[in-house]
């Protein structure tokens, strides 16, 4: 009995591995990262994040080790190292939240008065840990279990959206079904090119002081067909894609988008894997498709996946973002490394990339599906009127008073090379193109729902009477082309605007059409 009593005591004294084994170097490591991808899943991948893990991992174990020869302690290493790793991924957070703060115009929180401040709290422990002599397992039980608290967040959310992506992907696979294509010995290519937020001449005229009717004459020189009065269907990218791709209204495509969520998984099974590009693709035709850096535009498995080559040591997007939120932005707002506006560089980067190789698809013999998506007139802004870069300060999303500046000068700019690139695709087709020029949505900084509503839609359908009226939406492109070209008789749907937020996107507010224009 006394044995037995004496085994049970020394089993509750036994110390748990938990205080045993410092992990929490390592779980402070991924932790902020794993935490800025879930928080960004709607903007990039997954996998954009797996360099910056690695990175991050083995810094850890770098800082793990030299602490260990120093001081022959694992647990102290390993707490010297959390502090650091904490004090690194926290000091761009609490510098964007803090430098607004003045007084008097002085401001009381920048890189001169934080950095002090953050090497006092990364010394004092440090010296604390050095000199003194005392048990720290309690410590290190508690940091193991904090970080193994603070990880199941981002990865219960992986997972659950890891499932649901499953789950979206089979019911938007289900109701983006493919037609059954009447195709012709040498069917038209197709370019479907989506200028995302230009806006209708109008709204470019009476809200930023712009005619774009050099641009447009210039297309109805061509042969195309201008929508003068047109509007969009949704408000944003995502919406407004997922309809127009597959030619039906998001409601009657699935039902799993409701009023009250912010909840977009599955838009991009929509978009990726559309009724338009199953259809053409059972027809015989090949996708070619454009790096965007969105990621719900990113067709990476299409037959052609075109993008700018760049090296292993080029940083991406959520690289970027990750510097801004770590005390390596420092180094970036002091332009030490040249990456003040690199986020934004990407974008000019794969725009002039796209707009460059456009004209050029010739090579392609298999008649082709061109998808095109450029982020351009819509922010960041990197263009000026001719296509110069303008300043890293004036650059990015940021709102600004020269904001509808950047956006009337970038809408100059895309109108000028279109007006360059479209002839061009004629004239290299073997077989007179289809071309459909759209702004899945109006402006950005729209004065409101209207004037967001109001997009470029222009269509060049040679060889044939097709059924274009100007107050046509999105929805009702490809089944005009379907119905022209390839033998389907598609009911036209009603014309409709719905206008949503992005905080609450599938609940919408109908938007009339109210065009003055004179089509």
């Amino acid at each position: 009995m006394g044995w037995a009593w004496n085994m049970n005591l020394k089993r509750r004294d036994k110390p748990s591995w938990f205080s045993i084994y410092p992990l929490h170097p390592f779980i402070f490591a991924l932790y902020p990262i794993l935490a800025l991808l879930v928080f960004n899943l709607s903007e990039v991948s997954i996998s954009a994040g797996y360099r910056s893990l690695f990175v991050s991992l083995s810094a850890a174990a770098i800082l793990l080790l030299i602490f260990w020869l120093i001081l022959n302690d694992w647990k102290r290493a390993a707490l010297i190292s959390t502090i650091i790793l904490v004090l690194f991924y926290s000091y761009g957070h609490v510098y964007i939240l803090l430098k607004g703060i003045n007084i008097n115009g002085f401001y009381l929180f920048r890189h001169r008065t934080l950095i002090p401040i953050w090497i006092g709290l990364g010394l004092f422990p440090a010296w604390q840990i050095f000199r003194k002599s005392i048990d720290i397992s309690a410590v290190t039980y508690t940091l193991n279990m904090v970080g193994l608290f603070l990880l199941i967040f981002p990865l219960f959310q992986l997972a659950a959206l890891s499932l649901q992506n499953k789950v979206s992907r089979a019911e938007a696979e289900k109701s983006a079904s493919a037609l059954s294509l009447r195709v012709e010995n040498e069917p038209p290519d197709i370019y479907y090119i989506i200028l995302d937020g230009y806006g209708r001449s109008d709204v470019l005229k009476n809200e930023y002081g712009y005619d774009n009717s050099d641009f447009l004459n210039a297309l109805r020189d061509l042969g195309f067909y201008v929508a003068d009065c047109s509007q969009s269907n949704y408000a944003q990218t995502q919406l407004s894609l997922s309809s127009s791709l597959n030619f039906n209204y998001i409601d009657d495509l699935t039902d799993r988008f409701t009023s009250g969520t912010d909840d977009r998984a599955g838009l991009d099974v929509l978009i990726k894997h559309s009724a338009v590009r199953e259809s053409l693709e059972k027809a015989g035709y090949k996708t070619v498709a454009f790096a965007t850096g969105f990621i719900a535009t990113e067709l990476t498995d299409a037959d052609y996946y075109l993008a700018p080559q760049r090296s292993l040591g080029n940083l991406n997007e959520f690289e970027y973002l990750l510097i801004e939120t770590t005390f390596a932005r420092l180094i970036q707002d002091t332009n030490g490394l040249d990456v003040q506006n690199s986020g934004s560089e990407l974008f000019r980067e794969r725009t002039l990339f796209a707009l460059d190789k456009l004209d050029k698809l010739s090579y392609i013999k298999e008649p082709k599906f061109v998808f095109v998506h450029l982020i351009v007139p819509h922010p960041p802004y990197v263009f000026g009127p001719t296509g110069g870069a303008i300043s890293p300060k004036e650059a990015g999303t940021t709102r600004s008073e020269q904001e509808g500046l950047h956006y009337r000068d970038q809408v100059t700019y895309i109108s000028s090379r279109m007006m360059g690139i479209i002839p061009k695709i004629i004239a290299n087709s073997t077989r007179p193109p289809i071309i459909v020029i759209q702004g899945d949505h109006g402006p950005t900084i729209p004065s409101g729902p209207q004037e967001r509503m109001r997009n470029l839609s222009v269509y060049y359908l040679p060889g044939v009477d097709a059924p274009l009226y100007s107050t046509i939406t999105p929805v009702n492109t490809f089944r005009m082309i379907f119905n022209t070209y390839f033998g389907q008789n598609l009911p036209f749907l009603d014309d409709i605007s719905l206008h949503s937020n992005y905080d609450d996107p599938f609940s919408y507010k109908m938007i009339p059409n109210k065009c003055e224009l004179n089509p």
